[in-house]
């Protein structure tokens, strides 16, 4: 059986570092598997970039890669895991050859290509695209994903996503995945969205553009089988 989920600020942060491990944070984490009853098993974290590279994991792992924005597995009780404050946890389960994958999405990784990796690095465990079921987790909403006319040329692709307000210009990252998913063959049936804006939920959630934290503050996504 396969569970995910992603904590709430009331778990309290979760963030890890390249650089060293927040003693708290870690404490953090240890209470949060505890009382979603994951203990006893290999967690492997990844160490975010914002890119697309996608790591297989095994029980051989390291349990903190670097440079990784994606994770894959085929093997059970091994729990993938990332953090995010705004960006999107994209969880994804081929249940019938024993895979899921967990993605860290922000602009820069969904522009980028990180879903159609993480797609082709479970196809080259052996899933198949009408196996693959998707779900979007919490992330920032398009009316607080502002962005300026700089960077407004890597979503050209997708008029569907751009909210105009005024001289503001917003996208809807959600909207922007689901067409990725669709083009990329997964039908709409197997796209789960959980709808819900880190932003807009203050007590639910830490969110990076609102609270602009001098130390970063994150939920941790997970998946397991």
């Amino acid at each position: 059986m396969i569970q995910k989920g992603y904590s709430e600020k009331s778990d309290g942060n979760m963030y890890l570092s390249g650089e060293g491990f927040d003693p708290e944070n870690v404490a953090n984490r240890e209470r949060y598997f505890k009382q979603i009853e994951l203990t006893g098993k290999k967690i492997v974290a990844a160490n975010l970039i914002h890119g697309t590279h996608v790591a297989i994991v095994d029980a051989s792992s390291p349990e903190f890669l670097l440079d990784t924005d994606a994770l894959v597995t085929k093997e059970k009780d091994i729990i993938l895991t990332l953090t995010g404050a705004d960006c999107f946890p994209v969880y994804f389960e081929d249940a019938t050859q024993g895979i899921i994958g967990l993605a860290h999405c922000g602009w820069r990784g969904i522009t980028g290509g990180i879903l159609r990796e993480t797609i082709e690095t479970i196809e080259s465990l052996g899933g198949t695209l009408g196996n693959i079921s998707v779900t979007i987790g919490p992330g920032i909403c398009g009316k607080h994903f502002e962005i300026k006319e700089d960077i407004l040329g890597n979503f050209s692709e997708y008029p569907e996503a751009l909210i105009r307000e005024g001289e503001g210009i917003s996208i809807d990252l959600r909207t922007i995945m689901k067409i990725q998913l669709e083009r990329l063959g997964i039908t709409s049936a197997h796209i789960i969205d959980q709808d819900e804006c880190t932003h807009c939920l203050t007590g639910k959630y830490f969110s990076y553009r609102r609270d602009k934290p001098e130390q970063l503050e994150t939920q941790v996504a997970h998946i397991v089988q």
